[in-house]
Order: C-alpha cells, then sequence, then structure tokens
C-alpha cells in the first residue's frame, strides 16, 4: 500500500512537471515573439539615427513538451558609402528552449531556482558568415546562453570564437571575447561586463604609416536604465592593459593601463554627466615618458534640449554618410539650424556648469594639471556679436594651471636624448631650461613661483577679473592680453 502510494505520488508530481513545462513553453514562445517585436522597435530608432536598417524574423518555433527549437534571422542594409554600393544582409540563429519550472540545463549547471526557460543559441553557418566560419577554425563564432525567470528577468553569457584572419597584406588574430548580460525586462535596466585577452592588427594604409596595433587585457563594463526624459542614465567603462602601436617610420608607442568611463545621472535640476580618459603612461621606445589624464564634469543639462540636440546631429551626420564623401562634416538645414539655436538656449537657461579637474600629465618626478571651472548662463540673444554673446553667458570662471618643473624638465630631456643627448647631459640641460620658464613666466607676471611649481591662475565673475592678485575689469585683461599676443607676433 505504501509503494503504491509513492507512485501515486510520483506520477502526480510527473503530470504535474509535464503540465508545468507545457504551459510554460507556451507562455516561453509568446515571451520570444513579444521580445522580437520590441526588439524591432528599437532597431528602427536605432537604423533612423545611423542609416543601417536591421530588423529581426522569427523563421521557426518548434514548441515541444519539455524543450523547444526556435530559428531566426538579422536582416540589415547598409546605405552606399564612399562611393561603395550600399548592401543587404543577413545573419542565423538556432536556439535550443529548456522548459521550466525547472529547466534540464538550468540543473546540469547546479542552478536551482525555477525559471521560465532556458536557451542556449548559436550563430548559424549561411553564406553571410562563411568566412567568419573559417577564420574560427572549426568553432562557433557566436554563442551563448541565457535564462528567464517567470519575473521575465534576464540573466545569460555570450562567448566570441578566438578567429584568426589574414589576406593580402592585411591580418587579424583576435583571442575571443567572453561577456555577461543582466536584463530587467519591466525597468529595462541592464548590466553588461565582457573580457578579451588579445587583438592584434596588421596592414598598411594609404592615410597612415602605421603597420600594427595590437591590445591586451580588454575589458568592458556597464549599466543604465531610461530615466525620466527616456534617455538612459547609467555608466559605461572600457580599460586595457596595453595597446601598442608599431609604425613604418616611427618608433614602437604603448600605451599602458588606460581607462575611459562615462557617466549620466538624473537630479532635480537636469542631467549630470562625467568623462573621464585616463591614459596609465606612455612608452616610448622602452621609456615611460608620460601618463595623461582628462576628466570633464557637466552638471544642469536640460534632459528636453539634449534630446533635441542629440536628435539633430544624428540625422545632419546621417546624410553625411549617405553623402558619398561630398560631405565632410555634418550639414543642417534651416530649420536644423533654428532647432539648434533654441535649444542651445533652453540648455543655457538651466545655467549648467562645465569642469575640467583636472587635465593632468604625470612624468616620473611631477604632476602637471589645469583645472577649469565655468558657470553658464542664457544670454539675451545669440545674434548679438560675439563678446557680448561670451560675457552674458560666462557667469563665473576659475581657472587653474600648476606647470611642475620636474615633470616640464622630464619632458624636455627625453626630447633631448631622442635628438642624441646623452641621458645625463640631457637632464642638467632640461633642468635649467624649466627653471628658466619659471623664471621668465615670474617677471612677466604670467605666473607665480611656488616651491618647485609654476602657478598661474584666473577668476573672473560680474565684469571682474583676478589675474594671479591682480585685480580689474574684464575689459582691460582683453586689452592686456591682446596686446601680450600681438606683441609676440
Amino acid at each position: 500500500m505504501k509503494k503504491a502510494a509513492i507512485a501515486g505520488i510520483v506520477v502526480a508530481l510527473g503530470a504535474v512537471w509535464t503540465g508545468s513545462a507545457w504551459y510554460t513553453g507556451k507562455k516561453a514562445e509568446t515571451f520570444v515573439k513579444q521580445l522580437i517585436q520590441d526588439g524591432n522597435v528599437d532597431l528602427q530608432k536605432f537604423g533612423e539615427r545611423t542609416g543601417v536598417t536591421p530588423s529581426i524574423e522569427l523563421i521557426s518555433f518548434e514548441r515541444g513538451v519539455f524543450s523547444s527549437t526556435e530559428r531566426y534571422r538579422v536582416k540589415f542594409s547598409i546605405p552606399a558609402k564612399d562611393g561603395k554600393p550600399g548592401h543587404d544582409g543577413e545573419i542565423e540563429f538556432v536556439e535550443y528552449l529548456d522548459h521550466g519550472p525547472f529547466p534540464l540545463s538550468n540543473l546540469s549547471r547546479g542552478k536551482l531556482a525555477p525559471a521560465m526557460v532556458a536557451s542556449r543559441f548559436q550563430l548559424v553557418e549561411t553564406s553571410s558568415v562563411k568566412e567568419w566560419f573559417a577564420a574560427a577554425k572549426g568553432s562557433v563564432p557566436l554563442s551563448g546562453s541565457y535564462s528567464v525567470s517567470y519575473g521575465k528577468n534576464v540573466d545569460g553569457k555570450f562567448d566570441l570564437a578566438a578567429v584568426e584572419f589574414a589576406k593580402d597584406a592585411n591580418s587579424l588574430k583576435f583571442s575571443g571575447m567572453k561577456g555577461d548580460v543582466e536584463v530587467n525586462t519591466g525597468t529595462k535596466h541592464a548590466v553588461f561586463s565582457a573580457q578579451s585577452d588579445s587583438l592584434v592588427i596588421g596592414g598598411k594604409s594609404d592615410d597612415s604609416d602605421i603597420t600594427s596595433m595590437a591590445l591586451q587585457g580588454l575589458t568592458i563594463a556597464g549599466n543604465g536604465a531610461p530615466g525620466k526624459s527616456d534617455m538612459y542614465m547609467g555608466s559605461q567603462k572600457i580599460g586595457f592593459k596595453t595597446l601598442t602601436i608599431n609604425s613604418a617610420t616611427q618608433p614602437p608607442v604603448i600605451v599602458k593601463d588606460t581607462s575611459m568611463s562615462f557617466d549620466t545621472s538624473e537630479a532635480d535640476a537636469g542631467v549630470n554627466a562625467k568623462a573621464v580618459l585616463d591614459f596609465g603612461m606612455i612608452n616610448v621606445q622602452n621609456q615611460d615618458v608620460t601618463g595623461v589624464k582628462f576628466a570633464l564634469d557637466m552638471k544642469n543639462l536640460d534632459p528636453k534640449a539634449l534630446k533635441a540636440l542629440n536628435e539633430v546631429y544624428e540625422k545632419a551626420s546621417h546624410r553625411m554618410l549617405q553623402s558619398g564623401g561630398e560631405e565632410k562634416t555634418p550639414q543642417f538645414t534651416p530649420e536644423e539650424q533654428q532647432i539648434l539655436k533654441d535649444n542651445v538656449q533652453l540648455l543655457l537657461a538651466g545655467n549648467p556648469s562645465l569642469s575640467v579637474a583636472p587635465l593632468q600629465l604625470r612624468t616620473a618626478n611631477g604632476a602637471s594639471t589645469f583645472n577649469l571651472d565655468l558657470n553658464l548662463a542664457k544670454p539675451a540673444s545669440l545674434d548679438a556679436p560675439f563678446p557680448d554673446v561670451a560675457m552674458q553667458t560666462v557667469r563665473k570662471l576659475d581657472a587653474k594651471v600648476v606647470l611642475s618643473k620636474a615633470s616640464l624638465a622630464d619632458l624636455m630631456a627625453f626630447k633631448a636624448q631622442q635628438d642624441g643627448a646623452p641621458a645625463d647631459q640631457a637632464l642638467k640641460t632640461a633642468k635649467g631650461q624649466a627653471d628658466m620658464v619659471g623664471t621668465m613666466a615670474g617677471a612677466m607676471g604670467l605666473a607665480k613661483v611656488e616651491n618647485d611649481n609654476v602657478v598661474s591662475y584666473l577668476n573672473y565673475a560680474d565684469g571682474q577679473v583676478d589675474f594671479n592678485g591682480k585685480k580689474m575689469p574684464l575689459e582691460q585683461f582683453l586689452m592686456m592680453a591682446m596686446g601680450g599676443f600681438m606683441g609676440k607676433r
């Protein structure tokens, strides 16, 4: 009797699991179709901005009880550019979907949480990607997996296979890339990360003497979600360990420990954005020369103005790409010029601020910096003479330069060594030249020498300028600056 009861329970559980899997398969098919529909809406917007017209098309969906198989293709049209004709293309994917509540592929990887579906997908070999498959030497060039919860949150991984390609004098060798993606389909918040060991590109160009570039230790990370203004807010960061640039006529250049980041956020006064570019160290002929850092911080940017300015610029850029090389820069129609003018005024009406904090040059013995804080306001009219517009637009300006004599000497010594001077003699001469720069700047009233630094600052507000402690009206400062410029000529 007990055995019969246990058998009954097992049969009942099996029936429940089978029924749940069948029902989940129906939900998975609906989810996939909705995902493709939503994706096409976003791709259409992308096509309007870039001129490339992509779309996703479901080829088939074969639904079973515990698993399903779907095939879909991504089609795209690339417009004519630089005298080259446009062309259409497509890539095809196949997906193997395991139904929930406990997809077998998840269980095999130790993932025990319930899920609506778990997918394994891969690129299908077609004529459009035949060369990519050949370069991957037997591996599938693009594959991955993802899991969808019953709350429709997506957690996935992707794998770009290593490829090696050579044709004529051009070559490419890529170690491959692995990445992770998480998406909350309700809030559209996405998190992305990827890593690659190396990418080496070789070949010659008509407009450059660079013969090869090698990138090592690439990392990419980002997260974001639509803000109140429908603009994406979040952060993105790209970094790499080394970038080696070889050329036919110049010594090799190695850029070490580089990172680039861009962050956006919303506040009551508008959108804030910060961009940071940091070249950890630039090495030439096996000698570390300088590190460079540039940080730009913008605050109180009107989101409607930003969106309008971006849309106009993208439309003009699209036309430039379709011009076949006739337009070298984006050209704006009279209507677009008016939109630009109106939205620049709207942007300035929010009293935005801009900061460079800092622009920095680092050497072995010192660091030189430039800092700028700029507060802006809306002028009475953008059609007034430029000096009047500038005076009305700039509410406050604070700028400071700190020139390290040690870092200046390092750079001068490196240049002298490149010209053939012995290292010890080059450094001795460079130190003397750096001291002379400080002495001359002080004598001319352009800067002050503080310890081992040459320091100059400029503050402006309400029509008054403070230049290294000397206060004067703006008109007097401009006359002094113009007099110095004309005197140099």
